[in-house]
């Protein structure tokens, strides 16, 4: 009889130990009690640290930054806090130019080519064949070659350039009146385009030139990235003076290079 009293007390036992255990199971779902959260009730945790604190921890076991100085001649004197790049190298859409140091737009020039006839300058040549190119046409090329002023019949001052597109081949373009007064000082190596030339054939061979006179009959629109004159000698001492493209040949003309 003590036996089946004491199984019947430890079967009550077990029973009221299963019953709590459950009880415990569902508190946190059911009813929140001290030390369980809800997820909106739940401990609120502080700002996450950001890469200024990180770095903060770590600042004295990381070299310091390398300084870089900057040319005075990339800086801008406009605004001191920013630099213009001196890596601006584009092509220039019409001629195939590499260019620096643009002054007009590719927009620009897309508007003011759009209504007129653009000849490459290696092309001109070809256009000439048939007949004088007619109607309103442009062209873009490389000052390879500035002439000295000269002095017309009637006492005024012209200039008689060298256009090219870095491939040996160049066309003389005479300057004239206001064409002449506003851009005699122009660099060799501008970029230059040219609007609505006379075009003036030679009396012998199938040579011609090209005359402006107007000062919008030429519009700089850049510097030429592979213009360069020749660093070679010549069998006399002195010094080479053929334009090269130095994308091409480096530091020397044909003559050097293949002869």
């Amino acid at each position: 009889m003590d036996s089946y009293e004491d199984d019947l007390e430890l079967l009550l036992s077990l029973q009221h130990h299963r019953e709590k255990e459950d009880e415990v199971r569902e508190t946190p779902p059911a009813s929140p009690s001290a030390g369980y959260f809800s997820d909106e009730d739940g401990p609120k945790l502080g700002k996450p640290l950001g890469m200024a604190a990180f770095k903060d921890v770590v600042k004295d076991c990381l070299p310091d930054p390398p300084k870089i100085n900057l040319p005075a001649a990339s800086r801008n004197p406009n605004n001191p806090s920013k630099t213009q790049s001196t890596n601006d190298i584009e092509v220039e859409r019409y001629s195939g130019l590499r260019i620096r140091n643009r002054l007009v737009s590719a927009g620009s020039m897309n508007t003011r080519f759009s209504d007129i006839r653009f000849i490459r300058f290696q092309a001109i040549r070809t256009a000439m064949m048939g007949d004088n190119i007619t109607g309103c046409w442009a062209t873009v090329g490389v000052l390879t070659e500035k002439g000295n002023p000269k002095l017309s019949s009637t006492g005024k001052n012209f200039a008689v350039w060298k256009l090219g597109s870095l491939d040996e081949t160049t066309i003389s373009l005479f300057l004239f009146g206001d064409a002449y007064t506003r851009h005699w000082k122009e660099s060799p190596g501008s970029i230059l385009s040219i609007f609505n030339a006379k075009i003036r054939r030679e009396d012998k061979g199938d040579e011609f030139s090209l005359s402006v006179f107007a000062v919008d009959q030429i519009v700089k629109l850049g510097t030429s990235v592979d213009y360069g004159v020749c660093k070679g000698k010549r069998k006399d001492g002195m010094p080479c003076t053929v334009i090269i493209n130095q994308y091409v040949v480096s530091i020397q003309c044909n003559l050097f290079v293949y002869g």
